[in-house]
């Protein structure tokens, strides 16, 4: 009997616990938060050519799009932090300027991108949605 629950102890003991996931992360996502948005861009450039293999020219029409991406989500979060409670009709304005950048960004990818390249983009993006939907699903309130 002993030995069962000696058994079972050091199994579950051995398991990774699930609820403390978020860690690293929060930490990478703090420590991104402190470069420039300029720093975040560049960044963001070199993932993207190390998962795409971008050329050279590709790598400097993308640039100015994560500059100018990170410009906005610095003034978003300024914002942010300005207001307190905010309207439903405000909520919607902001929603559907997030959007219409999305989709200006997707065209300006589209245009820059070859066909596979621009498949793979998409993939990855589908991929970190869909994960980022489970771990914002497993988060408690």
């Amino acid at each position: 009997m002993m030995m069962i629950l000696l058994a079972i102890g050091v199994t579950t003991y051995a398991q990774p616990p699930s609820h403390k996931k978020d860690g690293p992360r929060k930490e990478k996502r703090e420590k991104m938060q402190e470069f420039t948005p300029q720093q975040r861009a560049e960044l963001k450039t070199k993932r993207m050519t190390l998962n795409l293999d971008l050329s050279p020219t590709q790598q400097a029409e993308i640039l100015p799009i994560h500059l100018e991406q990170e410009m906005l989500r610095e003034k978003r979060m300024a914002e942010k932090e300005k207001k307190g409670e905010i309207s439903t009709n405000e909520k919607f304005e902001r929603s559907s300027k997030v959007l219409d950048a999305r989709i200006a960004v997707k065209k300006k990818m589209k245009a820059i991108l070859t066909e596979a390249q621009f498949e793979k983009f998409e993939k990855t993006h589908a991929h970190r949605k869909r994960k980022a939907k489970r771990q914002y699903g497993r988060k408690k309130r």
